[in-house]
C-alpha cells in the first residue's frame, strides 16, 4: 500500500474512530491506543530519559484522553490533543523531578519542553492534518497535476505532456490548489 492511499485510508478513518471513541467504544479506544503508544512513549522519553516513566505517563496519557472521550472533536487533531496531554504530564513529572530531586538534566529538559519548540511540533501535527486534507479534497486532475509538481518534481512542459493538456493548463491548475492551501491555511492561522 502506498504512503499516499495510507494516509488517506487513515485520515478518512479518524473522524469515525473518535467518534466511536465519544461513545465509549473500548475497542475503538484500543486502535488508537496501538497507533499512538510507541509515538507517545518516545516522545515522552526523549525529554525524561527514562523509559519506565515514560510509559507510565504515556498509558497515563491514553487514560486520561479515555477519561475525557466525551470532549472529543470528531473533525478535530486526535494526535494533538494527545500530545499536548503527554506534554503537560511530562511537565508535571520534570517540575516534580527538580522540586524534589533538582537535577540538570531535569531542569534542561523542562526548559525544552516549556520551549514553543514542542507547541509549535503539535501545531505542525494540526496543520499537517490540515494539508492532507485539503490535498484529499482537491479536484482529482488539480490534485494529480499538483502532486506532479510537488511530489514527483515533474516541470509544468513534462506534466502537460503526461496529462495532455496545454502548460497554461497546468499553471491553472497548481494555481487552483496553491489558492486553496492559502485560503485554509488563512483559517487555520486564525
Amino acid at each position: 500500500m502506498s504512503e499516499g492511499l495510507h494516509i488517506e485510508l487513515f485520515e478518512h478513518a479518524v473522524p469515525e474512530l473518535v467518534k466511536s471513541i465519544r461513545h465509549g467504544d473500548a475497542d475503538a479506544f484500543e486502535v488508537l491506543y496501538r497507533m499512538e503508544y510507541l509515538n507517545l512513549v518516545h516522545f515522552t522519553d526523549s525529554y525524561l530519559k527514562d523509559t519506565e516513566k515514560a510509559r507510565d505517563i504515556s498509558q497515563e496519557s491514553l487514560m486520561t484522553l479515555w477519561e475525557n472521550r466525551r470532549r472529543l472533536n470528531p473533525g478535530g487533531n486526535i494526535r494533538a490533543y494527545l500530545f499536548t496531554i503527554a506534554r503537560n504530564k511530562t511537565l508535571d513529572e520534570l517540575s516534580r523531578r527538580i522540586r524534589f530531586v533538582p537535577t540538570e538534566e531535569a531542569a534542561q529538559a523542562l526548559a525544552l519542553l516549556e520551549d514553543h519548540a514542542v507547541e509549535e511540533y503539535i501545531g505542525e501535527l494540526e496543520l499537517r492534518t490540515l494539508m492532507e486534507k485539503v490535498w484529499r479534497s482537491l479536484p482529482e486532475k488539480i490534485g494529480n497535476t499538483f502532486s506532479m509538481s510537488r511530489e514527483d518534481g515533474l516541470k509544468n512542459r513534462e506534466i502537460a505532456q503526461q496529462e495532455g493538456v496545454s502548460e497554461k493548463a497546468v499553471e491553472y491548475r497548481i494555481k487552483v490548489a496553491l489558492a486553496r492551501f492559502k485560503e485554509n491555511l488563512e483559517k487555520f492561522l486564525g
